[in-house]
């Protein structure tokens, strides 16, 4: 069996709890910026993925971080920082041993009269862990996933029942290792809409969205680069209801059509959406419920930011349950569970190293992922953060062995954080 698929990010779902606690990234409380060390551990049961047959490589991974932080009003604007950089060590496959860093800087703003907006650039590098696949055979090298963005919006009406919105945003993201550069993406967006909102209950937007972008590396050979440059066109309808205070109803539908210059079977025409639900059981206790429905290419949120998606996924529909439940002032409990399925095929894995392309094969399959962590801020500047977290991926039928297939993993993680303020 040859196994095909790159590694999705570990618990993309589970993660945007955690996030939530990590040490030093809250807002500032006195100051208007912070500065911060932080040490973890986190021990893998499955480090690239694989099925029980190929046999699981277990690791212990220690991150050594730096953080910063800052939170600035000034006048009618914001500006509003944060960075972390982690180096990144293996105590078995110190192939991987890596440093990662994550940059985003926003600036919010207003003016007197109805104009406002806001600005988002994005840098970030971490390790993308791949399969045991390549043309060539095995491989278990390091590649670090490179993603560089940013987001402008403005709107017109900030008080009025009439908003007129639009902004435009851009992605690029770059592997290290050369096996993989024909995943390569740069894609830009523009979207222009107009929101009515009679109230503060309750909220309808009319949109449209167009998206270019480019895979430019798709088929890299002795004769030349060939690169796949793919449009997607939606017409999107947004909802928002407030129908207490302690809830939230959001939804989108969209109506996406998206077209490929040379991978014609993800062409395409349908919809795409998501429909969430929050809601504040007490004090205390939040829930997120979100279900969705989205492609690969162009993805995005449709207000501000695009999002990179798996470059082998065509269409993926989701679950996702969140909960959050402050303990105590100094301890927070954040858990997850998420259900995906999706359609894919090995178009990437075919034209890697050189091959071309030829028919590409589909599959379907399914992923689970479960989540728990805790948080304790002992003092002021000190948390404390563990978690485990489980993922599980089931395949349709032995056929698709070539191109997606089974596994499941579990990881648990610890990370102390000081921060000075």
């Amino acid at each position: 069996m040859t196994l095909r698929r790159p590694l999705p990010r570990l618990l993309p779902l589970a993660t945007a709890a955690l996030l939530a606690t990590v040490p030093g990234w809250s807002a500032a409380e006195t100051n208007p910026w912070y500065v911060g060390l932080s040490q973890g551990f986190t021990a893998d049961t499955n480090v690239f993925r694989v099925p029980d047959s190929f046999g699981k490589s277990k690791d212990i991974t220690s991150s050594t971080g730096l953080l910063a932080g800052l939170d600035q009003p000034f006048g009618r604007m914001r500006l509003g920082a944060k960075a972390s950089v982690n180096w990144n060590n293996f105590v078995n496959n110190k192939q991987l041993n890596n440093t990662s860093h994550d940059v985003l800087a926003t600036l919010e703003g207003s003016t007197i009269e109805r104009l406002s907006g806001d600005v988002m650039l994005y840098d970030r590098a971490n390790l993308n862990r791949y399969d045991l696949s390549s043309a060539e055979g095995a491989s278990t090298a390091k590649d670090v996933l490179h993603v560089t963005g940013g987001a402008l919006r403005a709107r017109v009406g900030l008080v009025t029942t009439w908003t007129l919105e639009g902004g435009y945003s851009f992605e690029q993201a770059t592997h290290s290792l050369d096996l993989f550069t024909n995943r390569d993406v740069r894609q830009g967006a523009v979207n222009l809409g107009i929101r009515l909102a009679p109230s503060d209950l309750w909220s309808v937007r009319l949109g449209v969205r167009r998206t270019d972008g480019s895979y430019p590396r798709f088929i890299s050979g002795s004769t030349g680069t060939v690169g796949d440059d793919f449009t997607r066109d939606d017409i999107d309808l947004s909802f928002t209801w407030v129908p207490t205070g302690n809830s939230k109803f959001d939804a989108r539908l969209s109506n996406t059509k998206e077209s490929h210059s040379v991978q014609e079977q993800r062409d395409s025409h349908g919809w795409t959406g998501l429909v969430g639900y929050d809601w504040t059981l007490t004090g205390k206790t939040r829930m997120r419920f979100q279900a969705a429905r989205d492609s690969g290419a162009g993805r995005s949120d449709s207000d501000l930011g695009l999002i990179t998606e798996s470059s082998d996924t065509q269409v993926r529909d989701s679950l996702l349950w969140k909960t959050t439940w402050d303990a105590t002032s100094k301890i927070s409990v954040n858990s997850a569970l998420g259900y995906s399925r999706r359609k894919l095929d090995n178009a990437f894995s075919q034209t890697g190293g050189g091959a071309t392309l030829t028919q590409a094969s589909t599959a379907r399959d399914r992923l689970t992922t479960v989540g728990l962590n805790a948080s304790y801020e002992a003092l002021r500047n000190l948390r404390f953060v563990c978690g485990v977290y489980y993922e599980r991926r089931t395949v349709d039928g032995d056929e698709n062995a070539n191109t997606t297939y089974p596994y499941d993993v579990t990881t648990g993680m610890c990370n102390l954080a000081l921060t000075l303020r």
